[in-house]
């Protein structure tokens, strides 16, 4: 026996399809004929082709069905989870796909399942207790382990995923669509905790940002019917109109699971309280079936966006051992591409495993779509850049030229992009700069949202800014290079007919720093920036990270820092605002480069002052003003003196007298029943003075104890 390699349904050795995904290895990248017949279930599908069997005809092209509409309900939801695979079983992050961006090889892409890496939220959870104590205190384990997502999922009818931009968010909803659109069998392998009874419970997976758009406008009030007639919209762009009622029969019946991603991706004020009260009335008119919703942490923080009866968790950054697994993934995925072999798979994992440990990418690992950027560039180059500026730099270039630069091709094959710019005396650069400056343009339109939700580009403004390159204006030269960018580029992304967007967020705001460090005023525009919103900030540091890794130009960042954090600064929001962001600033710039010159020693005890300040007055919303405390730790926090172990700087180093004196230590079996042997029996003691500290011990103290005592 063998297995699909989509569905991981058993087939006979000699099958050339799957009942439920089609022709083998022709899903979702090119026509996917399935002739004759195919079995409802698990069996033997060679003979389940006679009576009984249920024909499964057409083509599964993209995520639309080409063939006959089904009559047999089951048969229509089967058709419906065929396509829905096709749509979700690779990587959802298309721009840093390996072969996003090479039509001649548009199988060989990663498949979700064989990548994912199973994500922890930051809630608790017991541990299960079966063990010996002692047992658990020898390995180390304490009293709680992280609760998954899958487990918060199954716990919860209604839940809401919050997470950082790249988090996993909207990865977990395609991995979840995924699994339980395919076979039952291969739901309980791959999801063993799931409910049973609910192994085939139909995913309905939509995005927010799509169903506003979609909305006519002054739709008032929201009612349930508003996100049904959305999904039956969607049902028929995709020939699906056969499964809207077998599925709504679905939702009716508690067998559904309504996935719906980037609650906070909407433009306006507006569309989002209506967006967030249609989602809400939506869950109520269907109370037996299970809705998930994913969201930004910082945006839900908002009560405008929080939803009644959603309990919510927060995705956790990768650990160590997730990184770690997420890399040998990768490479495994490589091999089964043929694109690495075998025998140098491990040796690469390990090296890459040993490069984001930099203390610089350390950082940026724990990020899911960060670290997959960073396997990436990886990949094709063998090694990684020493900032994350050059690393995003890195990643445009492979998403621009990656089939130039990377794979040897046949002379009769030669890339049209580099070419179409030569002919007019153009080169990279200045292809680069016209998509700095639509990315700044676009940023800067997409309002005062501080999500992740990309800008959209129309063809007709993409075309207009590329004909600029052309001496004569060309618009039709520039619709070839829009036609090469479709065809061979993963940069600037078809989201639907005639209109484009970036990968990801961070792809868009690295652009529009781009654009920012390459002007003359470019610290008097960004201090205006600032006071723009908060949607400004990681633009500016990737700016500022440009001109000092890229361009060895500091003196522009010292400047901003200079502008960002005068010496007799102002109160209020914005005035805490800058304060914070001039920390990254100088974490950006490096403190080795800022204590080079005496400008930059001053400016750094005056952020560092100033930092110390917001902290001490409780100004910022506390995430926010925790976030500056952590800058203030990487730029030297002058709290705590360096030639003291790191101690605070107060009387004492930060240490409490207390006065000679008795207590009572120990316990009592009889009042506690938990008391452990060595604390009994319960007695009192007398102790001299002594001195306690009034602060937790910190890393930099705790490491100044080892490198003394040699412990």
């Amino acid at each position: 026996m063998k297995r699909c390699p989509q569905c991981d349904t058993k087939l006979p050795d000699d099958a050339r399809f799957c009942p439920y995904c089609g022709p083998l290895g022709a899903l979702s990248t090119a026509p996917a004929r399935v002739e004759g017949s195919g079995a409802i279930a698990q069996g033997d599908h060679a003979a389940a082709a006679g009576a009984g069997a249920l024909l499964i005809t057409g083509v599964v092209h993209g995520n639309v069905y080409h063939g006959p509409p089904a009559t047999d309900p089951e048969e229509a939801l089967r058709i419906y989870r065929r396509v829905l695979i096709a749509s979700c079983c690779h990587l959802p992050l298309r721009g840093v796909d390996l072969e996003a961006s090479d039509p001649t090889a548009t199988q060989q892409r990663f498949n979700l399942a064989d990548v994912y890496v199973d994500l922890d939220t930051t809630t608790q959870a017991p541990i299960d207790t079966d063990e010996e104590e002692s047992e658990r205190q020898r390995r180390g384990m304490g009293e709680t382990r992280p609760l998954s997502v899958l487990e918060a999922t199954v716990s919860n009818r209604r839940l809401v995923i919050l997470g950082d931009p790249g988090s996993g968010k909207s990865t977990f909803l395609n991995y979840l669509g995924l699994l339980l659109a395919r076979p039952r069998n291969t739901c309980k392998q791959r999801l063993p905790n799931w409910p049973t009874g609910e192994e085939d419970a139909a995913p309905i997976l939509l995005t927010l940002r799509d169903f506003a758009r979609w909305l006519p406008e002054g739709e008032r009030p929201a009612n349930p019917q508003h996100l049904w007639g959305f999904i039956r919209s969607r049902l028929k762009a995709q020939n699906l109109d056969f499964a809207a009622d077998p599925l709504h029969q679905a939702l009716e019946a508690g067998r559904a699971i309504v996935l719906l991603d980037g609650l906070d991706e909407i433009a306006t004020q507006g569309r989002r309280t209506f967006v967030r009260d249609a989602v809400a009335a939506f869950a109520r008119r269907y109370p037996h079936s299970r809705v998930v919703v994913t969201c930004r942490v910082l945006s839900y923080q908002d009560p405008a966006w929080q939803l009644d009866d959603f309990p919510d968790v927060e995705l956790a950054a990768f650990d160590e051992k997730k990184i770690d697994n997420f890399i040998g993934a990768w490479y495994q995925e490589l091999v089964r591409l043929g694109s690495v072999r075998s025998e140098d798979a491990d040796g690469l994992a390990d090296h890459l495993r040993r490069a984001v440990r930099r203390p610089d990418l350390w950082r940026l690992a724990p990020n899911p779509l960060l670290l997959t950027v960073m396997a990436l560039v990886h990949t094709h180059k063998g090694r990684l850049p020493d900032a994350r500026a050059m690393l995003y730099e890195d990643t445009v270039d492979i998403l621009l030229w990656r089939w130039e630069q990377i794979k040897a091709q046949g002379a009769g094959d030669v890339p049209r992009l580099r070419p179409l710019l030569l002919d007019v005396g153009r080169t990279d650069v200045d292809l680069k700069r016209v998509l700095w400056r639509l990315a700044f343009e676009v940023h800067q339109e997409g309002g005062t949202g501080d999500g992740e939700d990309l800008a959209d580009v129309g063809e007709l403004r993409l075309e207009k800014a590329l004909a600029q390159l052309h001496p004569d204006g060309s618009r039709d030269w520039a619709q070839e290079i829009i036609g090469a960018m479709k065809l061979r580029a993963g940069l600037l992304l078809e989201r639907e007919p005639e209109v484009y967007t970036f990968p990801h967020r961070t792809f868009q705001e690295y652009l529009a720093g781009a654009y920012l460090s390459a002007q003359a005023d470019f610290s008097q525009r960004a201090v205006t920036l600032v006071a723009d919103g908060a949607f400004w900030r990681e633009v500016i540091l990737l700016a500022v990270g440009r001109l000092v890794y890229l361009g060895g130009d500091t003196d522009k960042p010292l400047a901003l820092v200079g502008e960002l954090c005068p010496r007799d600064p102002s109160d209020g929001e914005i005035a805490w605002q800058k304060a914070w962001l001039t920390g990254d600033v100088l974490t950006e710039l490096g403190l080795n480069r800022v204590r080079e010159g005496n400008l930059g020693c001053d400016l750094l005890e005056r952020v560092q002052g100033r930092l110390v300040d917001l902290l001490a007055g409780g100004h910022l919303a506390p995430v926010e003003r925790a976030e500056a405390g952590n800058t203030l730790a990487r730029l030297g926090d002058p709290r705590f003196r360096a030639d003291a172990w790191y101690l605070p700087d107060e009387p004492l180093l930060g240490f409490v007298e207390v006065p000679e004196g008795s207590f009572v230590m120990g316990s009592e079996k009889s009042k506690d029943e938990m008391a452990y042997d060595n604390e009994q029996p319960q007695h009192e003691l007398t102790l001299s003075t002594y001195y306690v500290a009034r602060y937790p011990v910190t890393v930099a103290q705790f490491r100044a104890f080892v490198e003394d005592s040699g412990c």
